[in-house]
């Protein structure tokens, strides 16, 4: 059974109860997460203030507890602030049973709520809605039949079948069209999710790999009763339930799980809330989101541009229909338009342009012009739109005709690059198990961490009280650990080389900054340990005692090779890291053009002989300048 690494539709359910269940609230303030993520401030007329903490794509949590953020809003939570800050929870909906919440916020002088959007399904998305349209969103986003976007109409996603009201009929006619096994059936047909339609399969005493579509009338039954036992203990007050294997979280839900009742080394703790529960848990599961090859970029490109020129095409069409309708509805009602053209050339003589109706169209005319004149313009509008269109269509076809060569394009240029690997080795290392990692010009080897899981995870398995904790004086950097070696001391070089490593790796490198700040600690002086009820998120370390910084550390890297216990390693490194014996520099890297990193990666992918995706692994975030050494 997998663990959970999301919110399912009944985990949204259940949020959606404990926030409903507040009576009167008022928004006061937004604020940022470290890392990804948003935190509410709520007042309500019978508690202490309350924290809303929502991580688009992944969860959404209420809870009374302190919870750490950002000193400084960015501008999308300024935007919150904006729109709702002092306005009254009205309702909270959870649309079709779907992962997405809407929370209203009534304004007295205005007809329609306003609405906070919160999107948990895929990467994940929060937008403000005002009268209809968006007026602020996190990550602008475009698809064929939905743009999120400031200024546009706000579209709901895609409706699916709703897994909070399905009905015998329903999952008795899906599972006789199923081509697949029962759990596999209940999780992606009829939307419920892995964990859940775990749940369901183990409380309703079926085998989850029996065949779906094998005597469905009688298995519907019983999913059915499981699923309206799960929604009712669930309930309008759920308390959560934490479940630990180990001394790790393993899973987390509103209801007493079955799937894990026959676990004897899986043990339970109830929470008085589920968002409780579900604070704990993702605090130490957090969503890593999986890196895009540059094919899988382009790709995502060249998708959202489509969107664009179908949006655009669909624009000039009604533009140009809209053009030849008023221009017909002129012609069609000519003695009508004739007569109140007069009289407005009577009220108005020296106004060349007036607005009138016609057919229910408003049309704004010329009244020193005849009806005609005014139609024939019209009619002229509507073909100077024709040239545009074709344009428009012909920059479409180029575009599905390059997604649909991107295939056969990448294949062959993988084909060409397997001919040119680099010889495989003998031996491995263990700081090669770490998600980056180079050698430092003394030999000490060094690792460091690529996101908030990764940080936590390297300081946990890598960091003993003799080595050296590192990070940049930049928000999001990563961890790095100095290894010592036994008998051994790091030299003042070897962490001035990790920090300027730690630089390089941060968003100082995006930002196209020249140096950066960095600091070092004893190994004994990191911990997860704050002060007395002070929330450490997952990523963030406890330094305790005095920090030794190094100042104006370079922004640079450089792609080469080292001698190491006799093999030949490929490593992205500081360049003063490549002046101990048997080293070499191949490239010199710089910040750079974003635009130009996709080609920068196949270059360098061509002429090193490894794979796109070690040269990515090589690279830092933001745009590349890579010049041969």
């Amino acid at each position: 059974m997998n663990p959970k690494e999301d919110f399912s539709s009944v985990d949204v359910h259940a949020v959606a109860a404990e926030l409903r269940s507040l009576g009167k609230a008022w928004m006061e303030k937004a604020y940022d997460l470290e890392g990804k993520g948003l935190l509410i401030t709520l007042r309500t007329t019978e508690r202490d203030k309350l924290k809303l903490v929502i991580v688009p794509g992944q969860y959404v949590a209420l809870v009374s507890g302190d919870v750490g953020h950002l000193p400084e809003p960015s501008s999308f939570a300024q935007s919150i602030r904006k729109y709702l800050a002092g306005l009254p929870l009205e309702a909270v909906e959870q649309p079709g049973g779907e992962r997405y919440l809407e929370l209203s916020f009534s304004r007295s002088m205005e007809e329609t709520p306003r609405v906070l959007v919160i999107e948990l399904f895929g990467e994940g998305n929060a937008l403000v809605v005002r009268e209809g349209k968006i007026v602020a969103v996190a990550t602008s986003k475009a698809w064929a039949h939905r743009v999120l976007r400031p200024g546009e109409e706000y579209v709901r996603p895609p409706s699916r079948r709703n897994p909070l009201s399905l009905t015998l009929n329903d999952i008795s006619s899906v599972l006789g069209h199923s081509k697949t096994n029962l759990v596999t059936t209940l999780a992606s047909r009829l939307s419920l999710g892995g964990p859940l339609a775990e749940e369901v399969v183990a409380r309703a005493g079926l085998d989850p790999q029996a065949m779906a579509q094998l005597e469905p009338d009688r298995t519907a039954g019983p999913v059915l009763t499981a699923l309206t036992s799960v929604l009712a203990e669930v309930g309008e007050t759920p308390h959560g339930y934490l479940y630990f294997t180990g001394g790790s979280t393993t899973d987390v839900q509103p209801y007493p799980s079955f799937r894990w009742k026959d676990q004897p080394d899986v043990r339970v703790e109830t929470l008085p809330t589920f968002s409780e529960a579900a604070l704990r848990y993702f605090a130490e599961h957090p969503k890593v989101a999986k890196e895009k090859s540059a094919e899988e970029v382009e790709r995502l490109r060249l998708e959202r541009l489509r969107a664009q020129q179908m949006a655009g095409i669909s624009a000039l069409e009604g533009m140009a229909k809209e053009l030849r309708e008023a221009a017909d509805a002129i012609l069609s009602n000519y003695s009508e338009v004739e007569e109140r053209v007069k009289k407005l050339l009577e009220q108005i003589p020296d106004e060349d342009e007036a607005e009138i109706e016609v057919q229910g169209k408003k049309v704004v005319i010329d009244p020193r012009k005849s009806p005609r004149q005014e139609a024939t313009k019209l009619y002229d509008k509507a073909k100077k739109q024709l040239p545009k269109l074709e344009g428009a269509k012909r920059a479409l076809g180029e575009t599905e005709a390059a997604l649909s060569g991107m295939g056969k394009k990448s294949t062959k240029r993988a084909t060409a690059a397997a001919t040119r690997l680099r010889p495989e080795r003998k031996k491995h290392f263990w700081f090669e198990k770490a998600p980056r990692w180079f050698v430092a010009s003394d030999g000490v080897p060094i690792v460091g961490g690529r996101d908030a899981k990764s940080n936590d995870g390297v300081v946990k398995r890598y960091l003993k009280e003799s080595d050296y904790y590192i990070h940049a004086d930049v928000h999001g950097a990563p961890s790095v650990v100095v290894k010592v070696p036994p008998g051994q001391e790091v030299s003042p070089k070897a962490l001035e080389e990790a920090g300027a490593w730690s630089v390089s790796f941060s968003k100082a490198w995006r930002a196209a900054h020249a140096s950066a700040d960095a600091f070092w600690v004893r190994g004994d002086q990191v911990s997860k340990a704050g002060g007395s009820g002070e929330y450490v998120p997952v990523g963030s370390w406890v330094i305790h005692g005095t920090k030794q910084t190094m100042r104006d550390l370079p922004v640079a890297l450089a792609i080469g090779e080292i001698t190491f216990e006799g093999e030949t390693l490929l490593v992205s490194a500081p360049p003063g890291a490549f002046g101990r014996a048997g080293s070499r520099v191949l490239w010199n890297l710089t910040p750079g053009d974003e635009k130009e990193r996709s080609r920068v990666e196949k270059e360098l992918s061509r002429e090193l002989g490894v794979s796109l995706a070690t040269v990515q692994s090589l690279l830092p975030g933001g745009g590349v300048r890579a010049e041969r050494a």
